[in-house]
């Protein structure tokens, strides 16, 4: 007899041990018989118990679109997260407009990407970097400031990062693009969770251009961190984070996808049509009774923009 380790989810793991100790069975034995009854299924049945993903055809998988991410839903259960952005003019180089270090601009490329794909309750599994500048030494301070990113949230950058540099021509301008891909659980998905009622909470300031670094530096803007620690939190319905279209046409989309109106607030101290450039803001809905939870676990900006009707 051999002795396999298995890692399994939390979920099945407390079904095992109900069912243990329901019949008074250990763990292993549990495992063993589902095993076995498993296997005898495969042999007897055939295709009908085989996983289904070897099944799956491109007919079968619907795509959803919100912003700057698409959904792929297939039949096991499962959906891939693509979320991208690019930037341009921003950058070391002698043409840039907005003058900012190259791991600088390689940490809030990552960061809006991974902030989208994350804010639907997605894993990150592939970044793939798309530069348009030379890998020596700009493409790699870039690559740099998108693995210091990446790691924030527990990634491997050796593992999951592919990049591509254009070495072929002097460039005196910085172009780069950022495409993540992520994967999840359909029901685990954070999508169309949104009740009547909610309310719709900003988290951060809308920056934008050279006034985010300092911005960053005080405090006021979101950041990865905060998207992961809001995805943890049950009573946080649907998450998204607000970029260049602003807070105010964000939290319509949010709204609008599941089928419903907005009230916004009439704010003051805050431009809601602003646009919150790199994702400086996350907008939540929750029910208004969890909102002292929400200022509790945030140490960011919190306002209230409007409430689903």
């Amino acid at each position: 007899m051999k002795v396999i380790n298995v890692r399994l989810p939390d979920k099945i793991t407390q079904d095992i041990d109900k069912l243990a100790q329901k019949h008074s069975l250990t763990r292993s034995e549990v495992m063993r018989q589902a095993l076995t009854l498993y296997l005898h299924l495969i042999d007897n049945v055939g295709t009908m118990l085989r996983p289904m993903a070897f099944q799956v055809k491109p007919s079968q998988i619907t795509y959803t679109r919100r912003g700057d991410v698409t959904i792929l839903r297939v039949p096991t259960g499962h959906a891939i997260v693509v979320g991208s952005t690019s930037s341009g003019a921003i950058g070391p180089k002698v043409m840039d407009k907005v003058k900012v270090d190259g791991r600088v601009l390689g940490k809030f490329l990552a960061r809006v990407a991974l902030m989208d794909v994350t804010a639907t309750g997605a894993f990150p599994l592939s970044l793939s970097v798309t530069l348009g500048v030379e890998k020596e030494p700009t493409g790699n301070e870039i690559i740099e400031g998108i693995k210091r990113e990446a790691r924030t949230i527990g990634l491997d950058p050796n593992q999951v990062i592919m990049e591509n540099t254009e070495d072929n021509f002097e460039t005196v301008q910085t172009g780069a693009g950022l495409t993540v891909i992520g994967f999840a659980n359909e029901d685990e998905l954070r999508l169309g969770k949104t009740c009547p009622g909610d309310l719709i909470v900003a988290i951060g300031k809308p920056k934008v251009g050279n006034e985010v670094i300092a911005a960053e530096a005080r405090g006021e803007i979101a950041d990865l961190k905060n998207v992961t620690q809001l995805s943890q939190k049950k009573y946080i319905h649907d998450i998204a984070a607000a970029g260049t279209l602003g807070i105010a046409d964000e939290a319509r989309i949010m709204a609008y996808a599941v089928g419903r109106q907005i009230k916004l607030a009439e704010m003051q101290g805050l431009d809601i049509n602003k646009s919150a450039g790199p994702a400086t803001v996350v907008l939540v809905t929750l029910d208004r009774e969890r909102l002292e939870d929400l200022t509790s676990l945030m140490r960011k900006p919190i306002n209230v923009v409007g409430e689903i009707l």
